[in-house]
């Protein structure tokens, strides 16, 4: 609830190779399949699956229409690079690899953006499908909940500390979290999580156990909280009060 010495390797290591197969010249990829039988390829030892791993980092920050790469060429800078026997100027490459970062991360962003509108647009209707339904009860900031079990006693102020269970998912049914799974209730300050549950804590009483949906600008907004929730994705809470300490 809460969210080598050379300038260029980095770059390799944390923003840059599963497109990187899909960027391969056809040929490429065909000779791949035929000594693969058409299967990924399989990584038994450390250094073959650290080797796949490296493909699969960099390749996954790739968009085939930045680029078309090389196979040939990628190889042989790999291998280049090895042998510190590379075949173009350090300030030349660093050059490429800064414009190719930044076309990296304008595929990022475009990526982020479309899954923000996608989500944003389911969100909006799951909420109001849910607003609609017997038992729920929405807030004037957007939340919603509905009561499964009442409590007894004072309900929490926003500087105080609870002890609760919880269980949260998106609003497909995907479980991001639990404190049952862990089989430890979490504790901590009431003003210290996402709005939307700081709002609801103090609603309810101990004892009591809520179904709270929560609307992204209430849990992790437009940003998301990569990799478990999504960029403008509603939550969906199972919350039992246990303690107000």
């Amino acid at each position: 609830m809460r969210a080598m010495n050379k300038p260029r390797t980095p770059f390799l290591l944390t923003a840059a190779i599963p497109v990187l197969l899909a960027t391969l010249p056809a040929c490429a990829q065909e000779e791949a399949g035929a000594d693969n039988g058409d299967e990924a390829p399989v990584a038994e030892t450390w250094d073959e699956k650290a080797s796949y791993a490296l493909g699969v980092n960099i390749g996954s920050n790739l968009d085939p229409e930045d680029l078309t790469l090389d196979a040939d060429l990628v190889l042989r800078g790999f291998m280049d690079a090895l042998e510190g026997t590379e075949a173009m100027e350090s300030e030349e490459i660093d050059s490429v690899l800064g414009e190719l970062s930044t076309k990296m991360q304008e595929h990022a962003d475009r990526a982020r953006k479309a899954a923000m509108m996608e989500n944003t647009a389911k969100s909006a209707a799951f909420l109001a499908a849910k607003a609609g339904e017997d038992g729920i009860v929405k807030t004037d900031s957007g939340l919603l909940y509905r009561e499964i079990r009442p409590g007894e006693g004072d309900s929490p102020t926003a500087t105080q500390a609870v002890t609760v269970n919880y269980r949260g998912t998106l609003i497909d049914g995907t479980q991001f979290d639990s404190s049952y799974d862990r089989g430890q209730p979490a504790t901590f300050p009431v003003g210290g999580v996402i709005p939307g549950w700081t709002e609801a804590l103090q609603l309810m009483k101990p004892g009591a156990k809520w179904e709270l949906f929560i609307p992204a600008e209430l849990a992790y907004g437009a940003h998301g909280s990569p990799p478990t929730i999504p960029p403008a994705a509603a939550l969906v809470f199972e919350v039992e009060l246990l303690e107000v300490e």
